[in-house]
């Protein structure tokens, strides 16, 4: 039988004494003492903390602190977004069709996240919620069917396009009395509980 040489360990001569070192070194440290905080210092952290945990009591968050939240500006985008539908038709636009759709969705999300304190903006918004979930009435596909499918985002339906059009249409011939402007009102009203 053939004896065949054992494989070479390349790291076999290589010492690491650095690693033996380091651990002595940790060994001969004095442990941290914490140096003792004056009691001035605590006295006013401490007033520091009572005085905000007052303020918080009395600012209580309100429907008002949906400024700047994502849900706020989704509706002022809707908002936006219906102004231009009202202006332009825009159903031939797949860009207009895309981000209506897809700021729908966002705006649908982030509902169902803020607790809204205001009764009275939560039904606004349940309200438009349905108007435009359920236009038009009496139709097996809605408005709010082709958007919830991102319809304009990854597909564009003629029917939808067409509802879009309908829109627009509807308020050039009766501004006052459209689909459009009725939301846009509910939006405004909306806008000013919160």
């Amino acid at each position: 039988m053939v004896d065949f040489p054992k494989p070479v360990d390349p790291f076999e001569h290589v010492r690491i004494p650095e690693i033996k070192t380091s651990t002595e070194e940790e060994k001969n440290k004095k442990p941290l003492v914490q140096k003792p905080v004056s009691k001035k210092l605590f006295v006013y952290l401490s007033f520091l903390k009572i005085l905000s945990n007052i303020l918080n009591t009395f600012t209580k968050k309100t429907a008002k602190d949906l400024d700047g939240t994502p849900l706020h500006k989704e509706i002022l985008t809707i908002r936006k977004s219906l102004y231009s539908l009202k202006e332009k038709n825009l159903c031939q636009e797949p860009e207009f069709l895309n981000y209506f759709a897809f700021v729908w969705m966002k705006f649908l999300r982030d509902y169902d996240y803020y607790v809204l304190r205001n009764e009275k903006a939560t039904n606004l918004i349940k309200k438009i919620i349905d108007e435009i979930n359920d236009y038009p009435k009496n139709s097996e596909f809605t408005l709010g069917y082709y958007i919830s499918e991102f319809a304009g985002y990854s597909w564009v339906p003629f029917p939808y396009m067409e509802m879009l059009q309908n829109l627009h249409l509807e308020d050039k011939k009766d501004p006052i009395n459209s689909h459009l402007s009725h939301w846009i009102s509910i939006i405004d009203e909306l806008l000013e509980l919160i």
